[in-house]
Order: structure tokens, then C-alpha cells, then sequence
């Protein structure tokens, strides 16, 4: 039987931070439709991650890593993919707002997350509000993680424990048409008219998807369902780059203008 001071190293009460702070984002805002839960409907989806530190796009695919490669990070970002890195290892200070795309599968219970992750390994003195906050943004809650990973006791943790990290996404058309669903955390004095003129999207819309009856009550750190016009492949589109993958492929690939 291991000492107590050997348990002590591994078990982490993760309560150590719940207390300080309300949670304000949810995946359960992200719902589905009855059919695409029903289906298992699985769709391109994004979160606007504001890094907490500076850091690469090559760490943050190790941080995202079941849900992104390195060619879909810099795609997403507008970033020509490269296969010697030159681009991933270009420094991103802090609180840049990297996209991070991802796959999404509808739940039977009606919402959607990220398909098999991100994976988190715990880190000594973390908590499960402060992975959920700190680490990924607070697009997610410690009580869904906790769920993700059937953890009953939200109070322990332990360091190497790995966790499987649920980020909200839809896979449901809005209006009628196919649209991909970005999670946006609202800044300092953002209002709903500058997000949607932002991304391109109906305010109207962007209030009925997030069912904000009053525009007034956005409040910085609300996690928002911003439906960007068209499913938008993993791949963002990529103009006036020519780029080069004769090492690997033998080819050229010239984007279309």
C-alpha cells in the first residue's frame, strides 16, 4: 500500500479553483438537430482560441493534437501547408486568436463535441476548472470534462491521468443552408453588431442561433455559435500562395485565383 505522502504526489484535489469563478461557457449550447443526433451526423467545426501564452502552430498541435495536423492549423489560419515546418515554428504571441479546426459528432443526447479529444495529460497543481479556464480557453466547463471522462469525484484528479477534452460544436444548417459553427469567446467591449460584421453573419442570425433575446446581455468571456457561411473544409481556402511539395510529392500546386 503506497505511502501517504507517495499518494499525495498523485492525487490532485481539482475542487482548488472551482470555487473562484462562475462557469459561463457550455458545449451544451451547441445543440443538434433530432435527426443529426439520432444519425451520429459527424461535420468540419472551429473554436477562436486566444492562446494563453505565446507559444507555435507546432505546440498548439500538440496541444490540440487528436483534432488537428499541422496542414489544417495553418490552413485555417490562412497559411499556405508546409511540409518543412517553416511556418509552424513561427512564434504566435499572446492572446492571438488562432482558429482551431476540428471534427464534430452529434450526440444522441442532442449535443455536439469534438470527435475523440483533444487528450490532456494532467500536470501537477492542475485542476479541472483550471485545464477547462486556463488551458482550453473555457470552451469547456470542468463539470463536462468531467462527464467526457466519467470522473465522479470532481475533486480528484490524477498527475498523467489523461482526459479527453469535449469541444462544443453543431453540425446543424442554419436557414436552411450548410454553415460551419465557430466557438467565440466575446472580448472586452465586443457587442453582437462588430461580432457579426466581424465574421460576416447576419446579426439577426447570430442572435437567433445563441437564443440572446437581448443584445445588452452579452458579456465577455460568453462563449457564442458564430454560423460562418458555408461548410468551410478544414482547409480554409488559400489565395495568391504558390507553393512548393516537390521533396515529398514530386509536384507543384498552384491554388486557384
Amino acid at each position: 500500500m503506497p505511502s501517504l505522502a507517495g499518494r499525495l504526489q498523485v492525487v490532485i484535489p481539482a475542487v482548488a479553483l472551482l470555487f473562484v469563478f462562475a462557469s459561463s461557457a457550455s458545449a451544451a449550447n451547441f445543440t443538434c438537430a433530432a435527426a443529426a443526433a439520432a444519425l451520429g451526423t459527424t461535420c468540419n467545426a472551429a473554436i477562436a482560441y486566444a492562446v494563453p501564452n505565446a507559444t507555435t502552430y507546432s505546440e498548439l498541435v500538440v496541444r490540440f493534437n487528436t483534432t488537428s495536423t499541422i496542414a489544417d492549423l495553418l490552413g485555417a489560419n490562412g497559411l499556405p501547408p508546409t511540409y518543412d515546418y517553416e511556418d509552424s515554428s513561427t512564434p504566435i504571441t499572446a492572446e492571438t486568436v488562432v482558429r482551431v479546426p476540428f471534427r464534430c459528432r452529434c450526440g444522441r443526447n442532442g449535443v455536439g463535441e469534438s470527435v475523440g479529444g483533444p487528450i490532456y495529460v494532467v500536470q501537477p497543481m492542475d485542476g479541472l476548472d483550471h485545464i477547462a479556464r486556463d488551458v482550453f480557453d473555457a470552451f469547456v466547463t470542468y463539470q463536462e470534462i468531467a462527464t467526457a471522462n466519467n470522473i465522479s469525484d470532481v475533486n480528484l484528479i490524477q498527475i498523467g491521468q489523461k482526459l479527453r477534452i469535449p469541444l462544443p460544436c453543431s453540425c446543424d444548417q442554419v436557414d436552411g443552408a450548410d454553415v460551419m459553427h465557430l466557438a467565440y469567446s466575446v472580448a472586452e467591449g465586443e457587442d453582437s453588431p462588430g461580432i457579426a460584421a466581424k465574421f460576416g453573419v447576419a446579426e439577426n442570425t447570430l442572435l437567433s442561433v445563441n437564443k440572446i433575446t437581448d443584445p445588452k446581455s452579452l458579456q465577455q468571456g460568453q462563449i457564442l455559435d458564430v454560423p460562418l457561411p458555408g461548410k468551410c473544409l478544414l482547409h480554409a481556402k488559400i489565395l495568391n500562395y504558390t507553393y512548393h511539395i516537390t521533396r515529398v510529392l514530386g509536384f507543384e500546386i498552384h491554388p486557384s485565383q
